[in-house]
């Protein structure tokens, strides 16, 4: 999704291809991964029905058709028809999105509304911060090969990771409160519960995955601001490190409270 905050006219064709040709690598090794564990479950005695059930099965075919619809973009890219391509990598980051939401649908599918929401709107937080980190790194490099193109390009980018980085911040505080105006404390006790009860992980998580990232964040939009792209991306590497440990931290919360950070 964070590909199409970048105009394909005037960043080059090369960005396309490198980033495209990425994502469709970790598409493949996703993919390699979900039909194993496919194929573990039905070696163990798992029916077809139960593992539709479980959303095993649609999340995987959802997968494969993002992957087929990324591998039909890159080719595109060869033709140089802005609007087809458009177009596959709109398709794309639909299936996308649409994967990830029946995961996070499937993990949730035992809890009340508010709790599944949030798992979903967490899932999806998650995946748009680590794209817009991602994206932006890759960008940043690009620069490095094309130091002539505008910084609009890479200070856009720069925008909405530091917006992701706040809202995923607040989501907890958001969560909690939300719980409150549906008349739910003792969900809104949980979620405050977790600071004692996990202190190093929620502490891991708040520092690390929050509060670091969003120095980091604001060093990158006030090096663009100089501008600087060849700092901006050196601290794009330093996100990439940040926000993944920070979402680790985060699913190891969810796995051992329940509770998305």
């Amino acid at each position: 999704v964070a590909m199409l905050l970048v105009p394909m006219e005037g960043i080059g064709w090369g960005f396309y291809r490198m980033t495209a040709g990425i994502y469709l690598g970790l598409a493949v090794l996703a993919l390699w991964a979900r039909i194993w564990l496919l194929v573990h479950g039905l070696s163990a005695g798992a029916a077809w029905g139960q593992l539709f059930h479980l959303l095993a099965v649609p999340a995987t075919g959802t997968l494969l058709v993002y992957g087929l619809l990324v591998l039909a973009f890159l080719i595109s890219l060869w033709g140089k028809h802005p609007g087809w391509s458009r177009r596959l990598l709109w398709w794309a980051s639909i299936a996308g999105v649409a994967g990830l939401g029946l995961d996070a649908f499937a993990l949730g599918r035992d809890a009340r509304a508010l709790p599944a929401l949030a798992i979903l709107a967490n899932a999806w937080l998650s995946s748009a911060l680590l794209g817009l980190t991602f994206t932006g790194m890759l960008l940043g490099h690009w620069y490095l090969n094309e130091p002539g193109l505008p910084t609009r390009h890479v200070w856009r980018m720069a925008h909405w990771f530091l917006v992701a980085v706040l809202v995923q911040g607040l989501f907890p505080v958001a969560y909690a409160l939300l719980a409150l105006a549906v008349g739910d404390p003792a969900l809104a006790g949980r979620i405050l519960g977790v600071i004692p009860g996990r202190p190093i992980l929620f502490g891991g998580r708040v520092l690390i995955g929050t509060l670091a990232t969003l120095v980091v964040a604001l060093v990158i939009r006030n090096t663009l601001k100089i501008p600087n792209v060849q700092s901006a991306t050196g601290f794009f590497y330093i996100a990439i490190l940040t926000v993944l440990l920070g979402e680790v931290l985060g699913r190891a919360l969810l796995l051992f409270t329940g509770i998305p950070f």
